[in-house]
């Protein structure tokens, strides 16, 4: 039978890394590491929630184990190579078993290129035809770029230096507004910060057309996610579409790399 023995092993040891990230992630959110002050401009046309860190995230640490959970979901493809290339010419060793492995490219002359380097040895076609379907320019996402094309950029950036991660955007405010009533109706907007948070950064504003002395906010609650940079889907997309909370990033990565074991092995006879 196939073995996928050592596929599994390395999905579970980047499970693992995603859950000890994800508790020490938690951890810092419960320590209430960040908190909010409020500023109104001097003719009360704008009112700002300032957010101000208390306790720095500990980015280094969590960078390396978080590109340790990238690396195991991108080593299971590998694995997934190697073992289905041994299945089929078993007895014998795999053909350029030292150059296997799966390839992930942005166009198809960029996958028959690396194929044309041995990197799936003497596959099947069927197998080659599975792997193929799962190439980024064959399969989209909702909302990100290609999903596997990001888990290889995050590998191939690991390479040469830790994966950067960031103050992503507030998400979950829950806000209130109040004030004398004959200023409730005015022309206000409403104005949250997309970009990366930092120390002082104003993180969401109400602004007014006219004066309106007098009004405040009474409800700040903020969540501020620990996230990570990543190609724009389309060039043209807002700026803060190039970062993702790790946890929902990894969460869409490991579901597709899971789809695209599954796929392959599947038509391994």
């Amino acid at each position: 039978m196939l073995d996928l023995s050592s596929v599994r092993a390395k999905l579970s040891r980047s499970q693992e890394n995603a859950q000890a990230l994800k508790n020490e992630v938690k951890s810092w959110h419960d320590r209430n590491p960040y908190s909010v002050m409020q500023e109104a401009n001097s003719d009360s046309t704008r009112y700002s929630v300032i957010i101000r860190i208390n306790e720095p995230a500990q980015f280094q640490r969590w960078s390396l184990i978080f590109a340790d959970a990238i690396n195991n979901l991108r080593s299971s493809l590998d694995h997934l190579v190697y073992a289905i290339a041994s299945y089929e010419s078993a007895p014998h060793p795999p053909a350029n078993e030292s150059k296997l492995g799966f390839p992930i490219a942005d166009c198809r002359a960029n996958f028959d290129s690396q194929v044309s380097r041995g990197c799936l040895g003497t596959v099947s076609d069927p197998v080659r035809a599975a792997i193929e379907a799962a190439q980024p320019y064959n399969r989209g996402h909702e909302t990100l770029p290609p999903v596997l094309g990001i888990l290889r950029d995050l590998n191939n950036a690991d390479k040469h230096r830790v994966p950067q991660l960031l103050y992503g955007t507030a998400y979950g405010g829950n806000v209130g507004f109040v004030g004398p009533e004959e200023f409730a109706p005015g022309n206000w907007k409403a104005e949250p910060f997309s970009g990366e948070i930092k120390d002082g950064a104003e993180i969401f504003a109400m602004t007014s057309d006219i004066p309106a002395p007098n009004m405040k906010f009474d409800r700040t609650l903020f969540y501020v996610a620990v996230a990570i940079r990543h190609r724009k889907r389309e060039p043209s997309a807002p700026d803060w579409t190039d970062r993702t909370d790790i946890f929902a990033l990894y969460s869409d990565i490991a579901t597709e790399v899971r789809r695209t074991i599954y796929d392959v092995s599947r038509v391994v006879k």
